[in-house]
């Protein structure tokens, strides 16, 4: 399939997803609790180990659980620790180590170096905004990383009482940009929440994916890197 099969030829917009497509998982957290237990994962398989838990989320959800963000919260855990073969208990782990670090920080708290230059590239040619699934935080957490500068808003799905995949939450960005659903990418990383949702919503849609899974419907990259390769 060709890229201007998936994409359209006339973008004005690009919306991005926060965690996993700009922040990402908080990989020395996890990295030094788990050397605790003598334990050590390379970067690059942590990250891999990230991408197929969410095949997992998406597996779940496909059984219809994990209705809301809150309840995929620790099907994702779950699914990464035994993607990492750590060796802890799952349970005791994710309750006295992990869900008390996110309710604290948020352990999607990583940029990589040279975002916010991407952004600024981007910006350029198109307008960029941001619709997320979170808790109330991901504007702030936009601001914390110097990414809310180049995004005309952030959409919390906390504040506005829908989330992803539902139509409507990417319905509101399209009418605060003021573009017809066709003229939007978005951008995300879970298939299943991401590309369905806007998709449905009538969007074109990246999915970022280190696995690089084959599909029909969307461009699939590793990283927010790729974009300038196809978008510039």
């Amino acid at each position: 399939m060709q890229i201007n099969d998936i994409l359209p030829k006339e973008i004005d917009a690009i919306i991005f997803d926060l965690g996993g497509t700009l922040l990402h998982f908080d990989y020395s957290f996890i990295s030094a609790e788990l050397q605790k237990v003598n334990f050590q994962i390379p970067q690059d398989d942590f990250y891999l180990a990230v991408a197929r838990a969410n095949h997992e989320v998406e597996r779940q959800m496909s059984l219809g659980l994990g209705a809301t963000d809150h309840a995929r919260l620790p099907i994702f855990f779950n699914a990464l620790l035994r993607e990492l073969n750590a060796p802890v208990d799952a349970e005791h782990f994710i309750h006295t180590t992990l869900i008390p670090r996110h309710t604290e920080v948020n352990l999607w708290n990583y940029v990589p170096a040279g975002t916010s230059d991407l952004l600024q590239s981007l910006r350029k040619k198109y307008r960029l905004a941001m619709i997320s699934n979170s808790d109330g935080r991901a504007e702030q957490k936009t601001i914390q990383f110097n990414l809310r500068e180049h995004l005309e808003f952030v959409i919390d799905s906390h504040f506005v009482g829908v989330e992803k995949p539902k139509k409507e939450i990417f319905d509101m960005a399209c009418e605060k940009l003021g573009f017809p659903a066709s003229k939007c990418v978005y951008v995300g990383d879970i298939y299943a929440i991401d590309v369905v949702g806007a998709r449905n919503a009538g969007m074109s849609a990246i999915l970022l994916d280190r696995t690089l899974p084959q599909k029909n419907d969307c461009l699939v990259i590793k990283s927010v890197f790729d974009l300038p390769k196809f978008l510039l």
